[in-house]
């Protein structure tokens, strides 16, 4: 087989070519793979696109985030700063300091009248309650038909033994009478009247009925 020299590339290619193939591979846009043809290695042409564009974004993205690390921090503080200052700028409204009378009110004849310092009331002392039942028309008996007489001062007169079992009666009224003894030490009586002798001595026994008191003078003997 006769070989032909292409005077361009300097691959040598079959005669049965018009043109050289090595030539006519490079006007095209692929790649020629590696391989030998009529013995002969081909050299191997790459065309790759170009990175350029892809590399400037990343290029700049890099940069942006780099010079957010520097300066992002000074650039919120600016920020917060401008807005204090525009708080800061704003007045207040301003407040009259010249105080405002309350409007008076005229008094209501329905109002009492207010004076100060007013004294207070004066304390009333209760009157003594007037008795219903006439003191002077009591009499005191004992539960064995014996009325006791008075004595100079008023009082009844009960005299009786540390063995005497004797009760008092109120005549002269229908009212609830309250029996009591001024020296329990001597003597104690019952609600009813009845006479506990716990000594020998001499006490006196208060009868109150309807505000009227009546007194008996109790003497206990041996």
């Amino acid at each position: 087989m006769d070989l032909i020299k292409c005077p361009v590339c300097g691959e040598k290619y079959s005669s049965s070519y018009r043109r050289c193939p090595f030539c006519e591979e490079e006007d095209r846009p692929r790649k020629v793979s590696g391989k030998r043809r009529g013995g002969h290695h081909v050299a191997e042409r790459k065309h790759t696109h170009s990175a350029r564009g892809p590399l400037i974004a990343v290029l700049l993205v890099v940069l942006v985030i780099f010079s957010w690390y520097l300066f992002g921090g000074k650039f919120m503080e600016k920020i917060q700063e401008d807005r204090a200052n525009d708080v800061e700028n704003v007045d207040p409204a301003p407040v009259d300091p010249t105080p405002v009378d309350p409007t008076p009110v005229d008094p209501t004849p329905d109002d009492p009248a207010v004076t100060p310092d007013e004294p207070a009331p004066p304390v009333v002392e209760p009157e003594p309650e007037t008795p219903t039942v006439d003191p002077a028309a009591l009499t005191v008996g004992t539960n064995v038909g014996t009325t006791l007489k008075k004595d100079d001062s008023g009082r009844f007169d009960c005299t009786i033994r540390m063995s005497d079992s004797i009760q008092l009666i109120l005549r002269g009224t229908d009212a609830a009478v309250t029996w009591s003894s001024e020296d329990t030490s001597v003597v104690t009586v019952s609600a009813d009247g009845k006479l506990k002798p716990v000594k020998a001595g001499t006490a006196n026994v208060t009868a109150s009925v309807g505000g009227a008191t009546v007194r008996c003078v109790v003497r206990i003997n041996n």
